[in-house]
């Protein structure tokens, strides 16, 4: 299997935990639009000291996914992220 080619069913699953500055949401989505990551689906969701936005994302491969995570982890405002992947239902 190519490891830079994307599985059309697969649904990447990042869930970050950041500060709540002004740009923060822009910033966490760069690496994804550098990637060619479609955004599926988006939440964000305040707590004490700080967001925690949860980001699906299509059309990308398991390689470009771990790309996408070390990009978000390298960010100064994010304190965490997490990884996984679901299938998308038809």
């Amino acid at each position: 299997m190519d490891d830079d080619k994307p599985e059309p069913d697969r649904l990447h699953t990042f869930v970050v935990a950041a500060a709540a500055e002004s740009d923060i949401l822009i910033r966490v989505l760069g690496p994804f639009a550098v990637q060619e990551a479609t955004i599926a689906d988006i939440r964000l969701d305040r707590r004490a000291g700080g967001l925690v936005i949860a980001i699906e994302a299509s059309g990308v491969s398991d390689a470009r996914a771990e790309l996408i995570g070390r990009r978000l982890e390298a960010l100064a405002a994010v304190r965490s992220v997490g990884r996984g992947w679901r299938v998308a239902a038809p």
